[in-house]
């Protein structure tokens, strides 16, 4: 068995969460470490609207302003995290509208992606229950490996180990 670890190419989604803010770092490290290109992604839910000719101009303004304001705190990510060392020319900004999971599991495979590090708020309640979160619809479904990254202040309800596993 061969188990070589080298990425090339790094998908890092964005929703400037605290925990999505930690992975783009983390990515960017391990971008750093394996000298691979990086590609942010950010995905945002298209507005639901009955009216078509409507639809289409506000949704062009929407990306276009979107498009502006992702880059904008891309750059501030970059300049708050101290990254003077880290190739701009191989990190990639890619902003679209669907449901963010299946837009980042299409990024994983037209990119060709090797690892996608991403944020886990460790958030649960009814809909987490009904719907699953996009880091575990990603997890789940995704090709290559994936890094999920907690925020500092994780809050995670350990699982009681029984005795009997407790003795072997």
């Amino acid at each position: 068995m061969d188990v070589n670890v080298g990425y090339k190419k790094i998908l890092v989604p964005v929703d400037f969460s605290d925990a999505s803010r930690k992975a783009f770092y983390v990515a960017l490290k391990f971008a750093r470490l394996f000298d691979a290109e990086t590609r942010v992604i950010h995905v945002f839910e298209p507005m639901d609207t009955f009216d078509g000719a409507n639809r289409v101009e506000a949704e062009a303004n929407e990306m276009a302003r979107l498009e502006d304001g992702v880059k904008r705190r891309v750059n501030e990510l970059f300049a708050k995290g101290g990254l003077g060392e880290v190739d701009r020319r191989k990190v990639f900004v890619d902003i679209r509208g669907g449901k963010p999971w299946k837009e980042i599991l299409t990024a994983v495979v037209d990119e060709n992606i090797d690892l996608v590090v991403m944020g886990n708020t460790g958030t649960s309640g009814f809909k987490e229950l009904l719907l699953g979160s996009t880091t575990e619809r990603v997890v789940r479904r995704a090709p290559c490996h994936v890094l999920c990254v907690k925020t500092d202040d994780y809050e995670y309800d350990p699982i009681p180990v029984p005795q009997k596993f407790k003795d072997v």
